[in-house]
């Protein structure tokens, strides 16, 4: 009965998880730009540690960033981690401020062992998030603000992948996850004339719609050391991948008098099959510390977006370097006495700069997380919390301020599947 009951939990948020697949509507006007403005990748305990990967390994928790890391997956458990999110946007420019606010689901894991030393991991992820909306008016030689240009955005790119490690000697694993991405970014761009109704509207409408598979490869080093203290270093690499390509454009102009927005007439009209690259990208760091005590780490990430090719999208490129760091510490994780003993205490920072230029400057973005994994009752099952708060931007130069603060929640289930209880 416990089983059924925890089987059917897992169902219903996988269905869940099927129908908030949608896109976030947290608007940027950074996403007007190739691809969107790409996911922070990881879980909630990772993401609480700034983003570090490379090193970290744990049997009761799942790093789908570091396959070579499913090897430290229980023999006869199953693991379970599902998670949503919610944004807040601040853009400040000038004497002016927006809002945008958003809460949406952020992943499902389910990882596995196939034997000792062995495991296997499938899951769902937002890649990228291309909303946005940028709204400009101008004056005509009168003088009368007549003349209105709203740019928006909609929609996304997803990541859905299953993946392996396998440790074939002792310090040592390697791992690959195979992925599908998938989505599509819609844009409109409307010119319209507020105030005279002589005038014809024009829209803009354009669409890419992108699919393809790919594949990244990790190595995990483990060094254990007295007192039981540990090193881990890894390393992933991920070459670039060709996605299949759809771009629709259509150009129509309307009349602000007619009862709908449907053309009046279509000025131009196209639908063009072609190939998008996303480019390599190369991960590697490194932990340190103390089994059921305490983890600190950091990673670096290099991106050669000079060599994307992203027909449809607007923007130019640059390559990029992203660094994170972070720790976790648990006061006593045995604790019989002390609930907020066994709590899992985070925190990290991290440095972006992002892929697409914005008026010819490479935007750089900082950011501060704090987190904590709860236990729950006579369990190793956990909840996990996260606070990401990262600014990015510069008014001063023309370009926007954008404050974010990001709250997410998961539940990750860890059980014995594989074992029969002799007593229930």
């Amino acid at each position: 009965m416990y089983k059924t009951r925890r089987f059917s939990l897992i169902c219903l948020l996988a269905l869940l998880t099927a129908g908030a697949a949608g896109q976030k509507n947290v608007q940027s006007p950074f996403a007007r730009y190739g691809i969107g403005n790409l996911e922070q990748q990881g879980t909630f305990r990772t993401m609480a540690m700034g983003g570090i990967s490379s090193g970290i390994r744990n049997n009761l928790t799942l790093n789908y960033v570091t396959p070579a890391s499913y090897s430290s997956i229980d023999t006869a458990s199953f693991i379970f981690d599902f998670g949503l999110d919610y944004g807040v946007i601040r853009l400040s420019e000038g004497d002016q401020s927006f809002w945008s606010q958003d809460l949406n689901f952020s992943h499902l894991l389910l990882g596995f062992p196939v034997m000792k030393g062995w495991g296997v991991t499938a899951g769902v992820m937002p890649y990228s998030n291309g909303s946005y909306q940028i709204i400009e008016s101008a004056s005509d030689a009168v003088g009368t603000e007549d003349l209105l240009e709203r740019h928006t955005g909609s929609g996304g790119y997803q990541k859905a992948l299953i993946g392996t490690g396998f440790s074939p000697v002792k310090y040592f694993s390697a791992g690959v996850n195979l992925f599908f991405i998938f989505g599509e970014i819609t844009r409109l761009n409307d010119l319209v004339f507020t105030e005279d109704n002589n005038y014809f509207n024009t829209r803009k409408f354009g669409s890419s719609a992108m699919n393809g598979i790919g594949w990244e490869a990790s190595v995990q080093f483990m060094a254990p050391l007295p007192e039981r203290k540990y090193i881990n270093a890894g390393i992933t690499y991920t070459p670039s991948l060709k996605l299949n390509t759809t771009n629709r454009e259509v150009i129509f102009r309307y009349s602000s008098i007619q009862t709908s927005n449907l053309a009046f007439d279509t000025l131009y009209s196209a639908t063009v099959s072609t190939t998008s690259r996303i480019p390599q990208a190369i991960r590697a760091g490194i932990t340190f510390g103390q089994n059921d005590k305490f983890t600190a780490g950091a990673d670096i990430v290099y991106t050669t977006w000079t060599k994307a090719s992203l027909p449809g999208a607007y923007g130019t490129y640059s390559d990029v370097i992203s660094l994170h760091a972070g720790a976790e510490y648990i006061p006593d994780k045995f604790s019989n006495y002390s609930f907020f003993d066994r709590v899992e205490y985070r925190a990290g920072c991290r440095y972006g700069e992002s892929y697409a230029l914005y008026g010819g400057d490479n935007i750089k973005e900082y950011g501060i997380t704090f987190g904590t994994g709860i236990p729950m009752r006579r369990s190793r099952s956990r909840i996990s919390l996260v606070v990401d708060l990262s600014k990015r931007g510069n008014p001063d130069a023309g370009i926007p301020g954008e404050t974010r603060i990001s709250i997410g929640a998961s539940l990750n289930l860890y059980d014995y599947w594989f074992l029969k209880r002799q007593y229930e």
